[in-house]
């Protein structure tokens, strides 16, 4: 009989080839005993519930597609879409398995209410560009080839989930269109501070009242630091320049400061106040604010983008709150044993400050750009020459002067420097590029002049052009700026060796460090320096804590269980870069939290901030900021050793 209902079960979707298919309606209850389970569970009535067990690793349902009477061949649909209710915050990793690999779509939920999701299967080709969905949809990271021709299993997975969450499904359905996702419960979930209403800690505001006691309460301590003026080693003086340069003491890679002081840079990334980062866009869901702040500075972008910690600032000092607030922040920093900062920052801020500090440099760029590898400049054109060079002008030359400059980055984790699947390369999608371009005429010089060897230069093109780019843009910062180092492009992930080698053309090789270990990999280091032949940067690197509104997300690496956790992870990363021969630098992504419906350009909502959406730092880190801070050079010099307690995930 089971034989039968399934034979029936498949004719139906055959003659429903071309409608949709609610998958979960053509699951039958016995099917369940078909599904893989690890540290789940799985009910089933009408809706699908998944219950994802507390766990230290990875917790997941696995549906063998065929065996349960589902169709294999979904090429002909273009999403899925699903309705859910999540009873917490943990983001729940949709994935699709063929052919031995599973590429996976992460969901976050807002919980305590039903959504409706769209999974776009565009969204795992080569070239979509990864804008994700609102209010919950996230971008799929380009090793995302996946073709939904024979879709062996359906996988839903969490990591490390900090409770027991359940995930409930009420359809699953392939669609011929792409939908766009949606709230269905609407209510009020952040409150009119910024605040996640549906939870309560220590120091959360309810009124205007408790808005000035917690102020009132926070105080600097005035703390001391063995730091010369600009935060180097004030026991040892070596050649001053009058600029920050790098050098090798006793094996060790060190910055020198501008008066010739040992300097390690612990950094602040993202300091100032008009920052997208710790804003929301309430496009088409003001509904989930309780109350929004009115018009004026707090609205980065009039009716779309408001900064509640804006509104909050704004509160709190009143009267000439820009200037007010900006020299608590430094004073801050500076009390918290920052020397530095870092990216992102606002550079008049910076500049003002009398702190050392990096900024990034842009502009380079033509009218022609190339959609794989992702917007990348016709760099053999004289335009792209022309355009680096006013670029460079623009920005570098009024600053060259400054001796707080460190120096400058070029770029920030460039998709063509990643590793990534392909189903055509991109020398071959640039020869069938219908549009003339200087870079195919270089790809064709070279192909006419060697053509016995196509497939090296073709192979090579990548790194061809990357070297091209890389020297025209360092060669006119050092043009309008001889005073400054460059800081290179500030990689992700694990860059390949060629790009290590391609950073002699730098001063510094930079890198973001995101560890599951919450350390960057001392073997991973040293080979960047030696590959390179200069010292290492750690433009970011953070541990953000699930809770008020906050998670994870599917940067799993930055998870940990607590705040308390957060200042291990501070000190483990910090203290083990410090003492390592080859690290210069660490700064910390970013100064304020993210807000729980997401920043505006991507929707991350983590638990980012040495500071809150009140403008109340997290004391645990803080403390522990403190004492790292404090043995920076004793860590960078070897005198003693760095801390070792690491950080729990959950």
């Amino acid at each position: 009989m089971r034989m039968l209902a399934l034979l029936a079960n498949l004719a139906l979707l055959g003659s429903a080839a071309h409608a949709q298919i609610d998958l979960l309606a053509r699951l039958e209850p016995a099917s369940l005993d078909r599904f893989q389970r690890k540290e789940a569970s799985v009910f089933f009535d009408k809706s699908l519930t998944i219950t994802f067990q507390y766990t230290a690793g990875e917790t997941e349902v696995r549906i063998p597609v065929a065996q349960v009477g589902w169709p294999t061949d979904w090429s002909q649909y273009k999403a899925i879409d699903y309705t859910f209710f999540a009873s917490s915050l943990e983001p729940v990793a949709i994935g699709f398995s063929a052919r031995g690999q599973t590429k996976l779509f992460i969901t976050e939920p807002l919980p305590g209410i039903r959504i409706r999701g769209v999974i776009p299967f565009d969204a795992f080709t080569q070239t979509r560009e990864m804008t994700p969905l609102r209010p919950l949809g996230f971008k799929v990271w380009p090793q995302r080839l996946f073709s939904f021709d024979r879709v062996e299993e359906v996988v839903f997975r969490m990591r490390y989930p900090n409770q027991p969450s359940q995930f409930t499904l009420y359809n699953f359905t392939l669609v011929k269109d792409v939908p766009k996702d949606d709230i269905i419960d609407r209510k009020p979930l952040i409150d009119r501070y910024g605040q996640w209403i549906a939870e309560n800690w220590p120091d959360k505001a309810h009124n205007d009242a408790d808005l000035r006691r917690l102020w009132e309460a926070d105080r600097l301590e005035g703390a001391r630091f063995p730091f010369c003026p600009l935060g180097g080693d004030e026991s040892r003086t070596l050649r001053a320049t009058g600029f920050f340069r790098t050098e090798k003491i006793d094996g060790r890679w060190v910055l020198i400061d501008p008066h010739g002081h040992p300097f390690y840079s612990a950094g602040m990334d993202l300091v100032g106040w008009d920052q997208g980062s710790f804003a929301t866009d309430v496009t088409g869901r003001r509904f989930l604010f309780e109350e929004l702040p009115p018009p004026g500075p707090a609205w980065l972008t009039p009716g779309r983008h408001v900064s509640f910690y804006v509104a909050n600032i704004m509160k709190r000092f009143g009267e000439g709150w820009q200037e007010k607030w900006e020299r608590h922040i430094i004073a801050r920093l500076k009390d918290w044993g920052f020397n530095t900062i870092a990216n992102w920052s606002d550079q008049d801020l910076a500049t003002r400050s009398g702190m050392p500090y990096v900024l990034p440099l842009y502009g380079w760029t033509t009218r022609k750009t190339f959609p794989f590898p992702y917007d990348f400049p016709d760099v053999f054109s004289k335009e792209f020459e022309a355009n680096v060079d006013a670029a460079a002008k623009r920005q570098c030359e009024p600053l060259k002067n400054d001796p707080n400059l460190i120096g400058w980055f070029i770029g920030n984790e460039p998709h063509w420097a990643r590793s990534f699947g392909a189903l055509k390369s991109w020398p071959d999608m640039l020869l069938e590029d219908p549009e003339p371009s200087a870079t195919k005429d270089k790809l064709k010089a070279l192909l006419a002049e060697n053509p016995s060897e196509a497939e090296r230069i073709k192979s090579e093109f990548l790194y061809t052009c990357a070297r091209q780019y890389f020297e025209t843009i360092t060669r006119a910062i050092r043009k309008h700026d001889p005073n400054h180092l460059v800081l290179g492009i500030r990689f992700a992930e694990r860059p390949n060796r060629r790009w290590a080698e391609m950073s002699a053309l730098f001063d510094v090789f930079s890198i973001n460090i995101y560890s599951t270990s919450f350390a960057p990999d001392p073997e991973m280091v040293r080979e960047y320096a030696e590959v390179s032949g200069r010292p290492v940067m750690i433009g970011e690197f953070t541990a953000a804590a699930p809770g008020r509104g906050l998670q994870g997300l599917f940067y799993f690496g930055h998870k940990v269980r607590d705040q308390a956790e957060r200042a291990k992870a501070y000190r483990y990363y910090v203290e083990k870069a410090a003492a390592d021969p080859n690290i210069i630098g660490t700064h910390w992504f970013q100064m304020v939290d993210d807000l729980p419906t997401g920043r505006p350009s991507d929707q991350e909502r983590l638990n980012y901030g040495f500071i809150n959406v009140l403008d109340l730092p997290y004391p645990d880190l803080v403390r522990a900021a403190r004492q790292t801070h404090r043995r920076l050079y004793d860590l960078k010099f070897g005198r003693t050793q760095p801390f070792s307690e690491k950080p729990r995930w959950n």
